[in-house]
Parts: C-alpha cells; structure tokens; sequence
C-alpha cells in the first residue's frame, strides 16, 4: 500500500475504519484494469456538486487512485461544459481502442479523465467499456442512493429477485441498467450514490449508497456431511482472522446455511431454549455486498429461538441489538437473544458465557 501522509490519514480516518480503507486501497491498487472505477454522473449532480466532485476526484488522485467519469446521451455536452471548469478535469470522445491510452495519459499529467459519450445511451457506452477499463460503477446522483416509497434508503436492490419495497419515483430507471449490465458483464461492482457521499461510498464496508446485487445462492445443510469442510474452515479463519485452536465445534453444527462460493456461513447448533449461533462469516471480499443481510434472512425464515454470544469489541454489535430481543453484557461478551422464552434467559447467558473459545489467540 502506498504510504499515506498524516493530513490523508486523518482524512481516511474521518470517513470510516482504518482497517476498511486499507482493506479497499490494497484492493484497488492491485486490480489491473486501466482505471479503479467509473463515474457515471447525471446531470443533476453535475450542476450541483461539480466543486464537491472535482474535492473528492482531487483526493483519489493523491492516492494514486485514478477513476475515469463516462459523461453519455443528449446531457453529455452540457455536462462537460460545468466540468470544464475545473482544471482536474482532461476530456475525450469515447472511442473503441483509445480509452486506454487516454487513462494512462491522464494518470501522468495528474488529472481525471473524462471520456464522453453524446451518441450513446448509458447502457451501450457501460456495456463497450466493462470490464476492461474498469470493474467497478458508481453511479452519482444529485439524490444520492435510491429511496423507498417513505423516503428512506434502501442499502440492496438485488436485481434477480423480486423486491418486496415500492421504489421512489426515478427519472432513469437504474435497477433494469444493474440487471442488464450484472447479466452482460458478471462481477462487475454496481452501486449509486451521491456527490457528497462518494468517498464513503468507496472505502468502506457500509457504503453510502445503493448496491446492485444479483442475489446469492444460499444452501441449507442439516449438519456438515455434505459440506465442504475445508472450504468452510479456510472462510472462518478469514473472515475472523484467527486460527482455529479447535474443530470439536463442527461436530455438533445442526444447521448450515452456506452461500455457494464459501464467501459466508452461519452455523447453528441445537439447545434446548432454541438454537446457538455458534459462527456467523462473511469473507472479506464479501463484506459490504449485503450477504450478511441475505444469511440473515435464511435463518430468520426457517427458525424461531435463537441466541449468540459477541465479542465487546465487535463493530458488528450495533446490527445484532437492531435483531435481537434483547442482550447481556457479561465480561468481555454480549449475549444476544430472539423469540427466546424469557424464563430461558438465565440459562442462555450462562451457557454462553460457559462456552471455550474455537479460536487462537
């Protein structure tokens, strides 16, 4: 990872964990295509935060992080007209076999480019440059991410399955573009944000925005005879960071719900007030995607008592109070409960409190 001065420490640090942005920056200087991302404004956010923007764009360059902006369809010359403003800001015709070259000259003169697109709708213009210039898309509108009926955002717009929330009004209809490009080009990373909200969006785990996700395949195993035990071991440690001191636990797994590439699992096992979550991961390169979200709700469809313990320090604990009925702080753990008869409560803690650690150090 490049070596990052005081001041941009302190500017990381204000916009979200350390250990999430060095996670992304590691991430996005290693990929190899010609830029880190691509930057589809509309036009409302171009004639409202251009100055916001160019801030932000500044940034990324100083961390040798190089996005090109797609301007496309009828606004296209209108919106390279605001941005030429700004000196950040270096400007060519889309064109097949000069993108590239253009990036790179960019990249040494320090500035962003800008690669623009009048004839083309959106969609064609994405479809010619994915992946190869570049594999992630954030979308930028002046309203930021996409917003419920009731005006609130929603994080995930899973694009093969069926929504079960009324969107707001939208005058570009972004989920068909999500599906379509997630169809076309698999693995790209889509997501839609605002001006302000863009560098959140971008380096942490959260985000700031909307995502578009096909949706994961999730399987359910009835304890781990038909599971791949090696895969699952390999995400536990990831995911958690730690070497497993044990593998008794796995013998006594009931329940596995386990996303299709390994990426995350919840396991349960049987107790007599309900079930014990006894592990709940989601690899790194997952994290953010919203597949917590989605075991969750696997879980949640096909169980009713449930209770886990969570280590203090866990940043995680703010999403487990929002699940739960209830929780108990005893000694370096929070114990959590759900639809858990209240005469079992007693019981729970101490039976959590009581359990050995499966992990090292």
């Amino acid at each position: 990872m490049i070596a990052l001065n005081k001041t941009i420490r302190l500017f990381l640090d204000s916009i979200g964990r350390r250990d999430e942005y060095e996670f992304y920056l590691n991430k996005f200087h290693s990929d190899p295509t010609a830029c880190f991302a691509l930057l589809c404004p509309d036009a409302g956010s171009i004639e409202a935060g251009a100055e916001v923007l160019a801030f932000d764009l500044h940034f990324l360059l100083r961390l040798e992080l190089v996005p090109a902006i797609l301007l496309s369809g009828p606004d296209a010359m209108a919106m390279q007209r605001t941005l030429a403003t700004e000196p950040i800001f270096i400007f060519q015709t889309l064109e097949k076999g000069t993108t590239a070259p253009f990036i790179e000259h960019a990249r040494s003169q320090e500035k962003v480019p800008v690669l623009v697109a009048p004839q083309m709708e959106l969609e064609d213009a994405l479809l010619q440059l994915l992946p190869e210039t570049a594999r992630r898309v954030h979308f930028i509108r002046a309203g930021g991410g996409l917003k419920n009926a009731a005006g609130e955002l929603i994080p995930y717009i899973y694009t093969h399955r069926g929504n079960d929330q009324v969107l707001e009004p939208l005058s570009f209809d972004y989920p068909a573009l999500g599906k379509k490009l997630l169809e076309e080009r698999p693995g790209v990373h889509l997501s839609i944000t605002s001006p302000i909200n863009l560098l959140e969006e971008i380096f942490t785990v959260k985000g700031a925005g909307t995502l578009f996700r096909k949706g994961s395949e999730i399987s359910h195993f009835q304890g781990l005879e038909k599971a791949d035990r090696g895969r699952l071991l390999g995400l536990l440690e990831t995911a958690f960071g730690k070497k497993l001191a044990d593998t008794a636990f796995l013998e006594n797994v009931a329940h596995a719900y386990i996303e299709q590439n390994y990426r995350g699992a919840v396991l349960l096992e049987e107790h007599a007030a309900g079930l014990y979550l006894s592990k709940f991961a989601v690899g790194r390169e997952a994290r953010g995607e919203g597949l917590a979200l989605e075991l969750w709700r696997e879980v949640q469809k096909n169980h009713g008592a449930l209770f886990w313990r969570s280590n203090e320090a866990n940043p995680f604990n703010s999403w487990y109070h929002t699940q739960s009925d209830g929780h108990h702080h005893a000694g370096k753990w929070q114990i959590y409960w759900r639809g858990v008869d209240p005469a079992a409560i007693s019981g729970i803690i101490e039976y959590s409190c009581a359990r050995e650690e499966d992990f090292a150090g």
